[in-house]
């Protein structure tokens, strides 16, 4: 029979339940039912006293009494299981509850041979089940519908957002074609490709049928270029255009992402010590950032790191001397306004999953 070795479990039965009910497709397969399951109630007191039911289910034309626990089997579970099926059974016969079959289900997370025999006998189906797998399953579900858990930062090959301004400069002239861009620009094809990707990033293109027009946002941010010397240098008006939408939105693209990361990893260190010394951001650009196993070589991660490093430097959130990395004044501020927009995205998609 199924068992699990002794783990120390520090997770309570209400934080399983809430996952449980996230997700009543993983429940389903884990109770062996068709995933048509729907909840009832969840807590329902009961008369008798102030005992509570964990789940009442319905599965097609059957009840579902689902009785969880965060520790091994023990008959007190059962003897409570069964007296909570017995009052299920008086409402129905008291027309209080709707009619049908009560399948009984004890979830535990450890039990032996005759532990099973004996819910058998009571007409209980006894499950083990190991709370990490709901939990994983839960976020797993989650990050379908909350972008922000698996997001993550990609370098495109351009080091300084000023760089996109040509592109977009010719794309508020009319020009649509990647490849024309690139011969008016004196620019590689591929370069113009990074640079109108990046641009898309920001919200500032967009593409469509292979060719590339400038959003509103993006109108904005080309009206307010330099003149053809400083071309390549962000106006301070750009500056606060890509502020505003990074604060605004940090999770609207792997780049966004990535510049709110390493502000945050930034902001996070300075609760230890600053000024900031680059081999520390590093480390945690990577960790925050989520790329612990993608940036393992050394060179990745300084490329990474440089590239992200200086978009924040360009929106003067960021600044460094030699080897040390400080916050501006803008940067702060910077970062109140972005955990702000921060919850507030995380709150609704947290929201919207559970609806």
């Amino acid at each position: 029979m199924a068992t699990q070795g002794k783990k120390e479990k520090n997770i309570s039965e209400s934080q399983i339940e809430d996952a449980l009910v996230a997700n009543l497709v993983f429940l389903s397969k884990t109770l062996k039912l068709p995933p048509d399951i729907k909840l009832i109630a969840r807590q329902l007191r009961l008369k008798s006293g102030e005992e509570r039911i964990d789940l009442l289910l319905s599965s097609g034309k059957n009840l579902c009494l689902v009785e969880l626990k965060v520790v091994g089997f023990s008959e007190d579970w059962l003897k409570q299981i069964l007296s909570y099926r017995d009052e299920l059974v008086n409402l129905q016969n008291a027309s209080e509850l709707v009619a049908g079959d009560i399948l009984s289900f004890l979830l535990v997370t450890e039990a032996k041979g005759k532990d099973f025999e004996l819910a058998k006998q009571s007409d209980v189906e006894l499950i083990v089940y190991d709370p990490l797998d709901t939990l994983k399953d839960y976020f797993n579900n989650l990050s379908a519908v909350a972008p922000f858990l698996k997001i993550k930062p990609n370098d495109y090959g351009v080091f300084n957002l000023g760089l996109i301004n040509r592109a977009l400069i010719r794309l508020g002239t009319g020009e649509t074609n990647q490849e024309k861009i690139a011969i008016q620009t004196n620019l590689s094809k591929q370069s113009i490709h990074n640079h109108l990707k990046v641009a898309q990033e920001f919200g500032l293109a967009r593409e469509r049928d292979k060719h590339y027009f400038l959003t509103d946002i993006g109108d904005q941010y080309v009206q307010w270029c330099n003149s053809d010397v400083l071309v390549d240098k962000l106006s301070e008006k750009q500056i606060e255009i890509l502020k505003q939408f990074v604060a605004s939105d940090p999770f609207y693209s792997s780049t966004v992402f990535g510049v709110y990361s390493i502000v945050e990893s930034a902001f996070l260190l300075s609760r230890n010590s600053y000024p900031l010394e680059l081999s520390d951001l590093r480390d945690m650009f990577k960790r925050v950032s989520g790329k612990v196993n993608e940036w393992q070589a050394k060179k990745s991660l300084s490329t990474a790191t440089y590239t992200f490093l200086n978009f924040a430097i360009d929106l003067e959130l960021l600044g460094k001397v030699g080897q040390q990395v400080v916050i501006t004044p803008a940067g702060f501020r910077f970062i109140l306004m972005l955990q702000l927009h921060k919850s507030i995205e995380m709150i609704e998609s947290l929201s919207t999953n559970k609806k």
